[in-house]
């Protein structure tokens, strides 16, 4: 199996292909259910949550940069700073705030600060609780994998500024890798009993079918590391994107 996985307000939402196509799609309340319920049968797990993380210092992470880079003009800003590890263990904006500024010469933006629960959550997940785990979750973005997927090139449409446009845009290159697209995420939005929004569907879908063999192998951003700068050596979480693309 082959799951794709997408934080939202409700928790998380994995989509599962196997070899031959869309299988499933559920809501779990934390990492620990989900891993719980695919750690048996999955090949992989693509989650669009930042995983390997500086200690003190605001120097972007290769794999953020490279990505913003492959996405401009259009879709860069859609690949957030990600914090320090101490920020995201804090419990309010203006703690985490305070300590990514006396950890580094930079500070936190409102945005970063949205995901860093989730963040938090999946760190410890991945260095305290399952540590095996490490390897088949794998960090990935769905714009990097939309860009991949549509010939490297970035979607034109935004999906806040006109999320009507970005949906079926989305959809579309979706449809040249799977024709049941549509049936399959109005199958699986309606099946999931919750507060769950469209972007969050769609990008877990974008995620889970990078990690088929639809898709065809990974590969892994930044394609070449800066001289000089590995992540931090001490942390076995790596600091990586992967996507994949029909041309092999």
């Amino acid at each position: 199996m082959y799951i794709g996985v997408d934080g939202c307000s409700a928790g998380w939402i994995a989509v599962q292909y196997g070899e031959d196509g869309y299988e499933d799609a559920a809501l779990y309340d934390d990492i620990g259910e989900l891993w719980a319920a695919h750690h048996e049968t999955a090949e992989r797990i693509l989650i669009d949550i930042p995983i390997g993380l500086r200690e003190d210092s605001n120097a972007k992470r290769p794999c953020d940069d490279a990505a913003r880079k492959k996405l401009s003009p259009n879709r860069h800003s859609s690949v957030f700073s990600v914090p320090v590890r101490a920020t995201v263990y804090e419990e309010s904006y203006e703690d985490a705030k305070e300590t990514q500024e006396r950890r580094t010469d930079g500070s936190l933006g409102v945005q970063s600060w949205g995901i860093a629960g989730k963040i938090a959550e999946l760190d410890t997940f991945l260095r305290e609780m399952e540590p095996d785990a490490v390897g088949t979750i794998r960090e990935a973005h769905p714009e990097v994998c939309f860009w991949a997927l549509n010939g490297d090139s970035a979607t034109k449409y935004s999906k806040t500024g006109q999320p009507a446009a970005a949906f079926w845009e989305r959809i579309e290159i979706l449809e040249a890798i799977d024709g049941a697209i549509v049936e399959n995420v109005r199958g699986a939005s309606t099946d999931l009993d919750a507060k769950v929004g469209t972007d969050d569907v769609i990008d877990a879908f974008v995620l889970a079918l990078t990690a088929s063999p639809i898709t065809g192998r990974l590969r892994t951003l930044p394609e070449e590391w800066p001289e000089g700068d590995r992540g931090d050596p001490t942390d076995e979480l790596p600091m990586e994107m992967v996507y994949a693309s029909q041309s092999g």
